[in-house]
C-alpha cells in the first residue's frame, strides 16, 4: 500500500515519477492500470504530470486548502443546482423522441396511403381515357343490335285501330283488309297472325302479321297507303273511323319517329315517313332525303 501524492488516499499500486519519484494512482497519474502496463520498459521513465509541464508536485503543493475545498464544493453544488433541470428536460427529450417515433410511423403511413391513392388516381385516369372509346363501343352495339331487332321484323305489318272483338278470326279480318288495300292477301302467305299486347294499359292491341317474305309485306303497305277504304265501316264493325297498315317498328323506332314528326312540324319538315322499316325524312320536294336511325339523326332536322 501507498499514499497517493495527489489525493492523499491509499492505493495498492500506482506509477512512480522518475524525475520527482512521488508515486500516484493511476487516476491522478492520469492514466489507466491496461495503459500503463502495456508501456513496458518505458514505464522506468514515466513522468508525472507535473514534471511534464516543468513544476514538481509536492503534497503541500498538491494538496487543497480547506479554503479551497469549500469553493470547490460551493461550485460543486452550484453546477449541481444549474444542472437540476437537465433531469427534466431529459424526459422530455424522451417524450419527444417517442412523439417524433409516431410521427415517423404515421409518416411512413400516410406516404404508403398517398402512394397507393396515387395508383388508384392514376388507374382512374386511365379509365376515364378509356371511357369514351367505351361509351361509342356501348352505342355502337345498342345500334347494331336495334338494327338487328327492326331486321327480325322485316316480313311484318302492324295494324292499328281495329276494335277487338269477341271470337273474331284474325284470318278473315286479314283477308278483308287486303281486299280494301287492293291487294288480295292469301292465308298460305302468312306465317303467323295474332294480337299483341301494348305498353299502354287498356289500349287497343294492334294486330300483327307476319308474312313469308318481305316483298309481300312491302306491297301491301304501299297499296294500303294508297288505299281510301281503310275505315272500321269496311271491316264489318259498326264504328267509324279508319284503321292502319304501317311497318312494324321497334319501340325505339316508334319513338324516334313520333319525335322526327314532331320536330317536323316545328321547322317546317313536309315530308316524314318510313319505308323498309327505316324512318326517312325530307325538307322539300327537292332536298335530299336522310335516313333518321339515333336521336343524334334528330338533330337534321331544323
Amino acid at each position: 500500500m501507498f499514499t497517493c501524492i495527489s489525493c492523499n488516499k491509499e492505493h495498492s499500486d500506482g506509477p512512480v515519477c522518475c524525475v520527482c519519484k512521488n508515486q500516484f494512482d493511476f487516476a491522478c497519474a492520469g492514466v489507466t492500470e491496461t495503459g500503463f502496463r502495456r508501456l513496458g520498459e518505458r514505464r522506468n521513465n514515466w513522468r508525472c504530470p507535473g514534471c511534464k509541464s516543468g513544476s514538481s508536485l509536492s503534497p503541500a503543493a498538491t494538496s487543497p486548502m480547506p479554503s479551497q475545498l469549500d469553493s470547490i464544493q460551493e461550485q460543486l453544488s452550484r453546477i449541481t443546482f444549474q444542472l437540476e433541470p437537465l433531469k427534466s428536460l431529459s424526459a422530455d427529450v424522451a417524450v419527444i423522441k417517442a412523439e417524433m417515433s409516431d410521427l415517423k410511423d404515421s409518416v411512413e403511413m400516410a406516404h404508403s396511403a398517398f402512394a397507393s391513392l396515387d395508383a388508384r388516381v392514376k388507374s382512374v385516369e386511365k379509365a376515364l381515357t378509356e371511357i369514351p372509346d367505351l361509351q361509342e363501343e356501348v352505342c355502337r352495339l345498342r345500334q347494331e343490335l336495334e338494327d338487328r331487332d327492326q331486321w327480325a321484323r322485316a316480313n311484318n305489318v302492324e295494324i292499328r285501330g281495329v276494335p277487338l272483338r269477341k271470337g273474331e278470326n284474325l284470318y278473315e279480318i286479314a283477308e278483308r283488309i287486303g281486299e280494301l288495300s287492293n291487294f288480295p292477301i292469301r292465308r298460305d302467305s302468312i306465317s303467323y297472325i295474332a294480337r299483341i299486347p301494348t305498353r299502354v294499359p287498356d289500349a287497343e292491341k294492334p294486330i300483327i302479321i307476319s308474312f313469308n317474305n318481305r316483298y309481300i309485306k312491302e306491297d301491301l303497305v304501299a297499296s294500303a297507303r294508297k288505299s281510301k277504304q281503310l275505315t272500321l265501316a269496311g271491316l264489318g264493325f259498326s264504328a267509324t273511323g279508319p284503321f292502319y297498315v304501317n311497318d312494324h317498328l321497334t319501340q325505339k323506332n316508334k319513338t324516334l319517329l313520333s319525335k322526327a314528326r314532331s320536330l317536323a312540324r316545328e321547322t317546317d319538315f313536309r315530308y316524314v315517313w318510313v319505308k323498309h322499316a327505316k324512318i326517312m325524312a325530307r325538307k322539300s320536294d327537292t332536298s335530299p332525303v336522310f335516313i333518321i336511325r339515333n336521336e343524334k339523326d334528330l338533330l337534321k332536322i331544323v
